[in-house]
């Protein structure tokens, strides 16, 4: 576990960290993803500042701030990993090799077909674009109803409380409506 400064400064950490950022920055742009494809990874930093935040409140502020800017590049590692895959893979592509794994399982374990993991998994990874779609039109519309009046830290405040109580709000719903659509279409089969 990470928790101090000194576990998170450690040579072999900071290396292995600094060498999965720049191998997955590669790969973005070796696949041919452009900058703009970094916009809707932003709402990364809001986490990580609120990681450090919440723990503040049971460690030391050298400790917090340590431990949660090393969660949040590895956060930033992974979102950008998936940007990848999202950007260069179709959602039917995804399910289609998810399934034909499903299948080779199926085969030793024939249970295995029958609880349909990969219908699951493929409905979740395909649902983190739409996190990352649903954080930038939130961004967009918390920026645009903000009081101008507000200045700097206040503000900032504001927009933070707003666009996460948006941002959970938008998920629950559209997971509501996904989740609807998956019964209608299981119950009419």
């Amino acid at each position: 576990m990470y928790d101090t400064l000194e576990s998170v400064l450690k040579p072999s950490l900071l290396i292995r960290t600094g060498l999965c950022l720049a191998v997955t920055l590669g790969l973005f742009f070796a696949s041919g993803c452009s900058r703009t494809s970094f916009k809707p990874v932003k709402f990364v930093l809001i986490i990580g500042a609120l990681m450090i935040l919440f723990r503040v409140f049971n460690q030391p502020l050298k400790d917090a701030f340590a431990a949660g800017l090393l969660y949040t590049v590895r956060f930033l590692i992974t979102a950008v990993a998936a940007q990848i895959v999202f950007e260069t893979t179709s959602p039917l592509e995804i399910k289609n090799s998810l399934e034909g794994g499903q299948n080779k399982i199926a085969k030793v374990l024939p249970f295995v077909k029958k609880l349909n993991f990969a219908l699951a998994l493929s409905l979740a990874i395909n649902f983190i674009p739409q996190v990352f779609a649903t954080w930038e039109r939130v961004h967009t519309a918390a920026l645009a109803r903000t009081p101008k009046n507000k200045k700097g830290l206040i503000r900032s405040i504001h927009i933070v409380y707003c666009e996460i109580q948006a941002f959970f709000s938008c998920l629950l719903y559209q997971a509501e409506i996904k989740r609807k659509a998956l019964l209608n279409r299981s119950s009419s089969n």
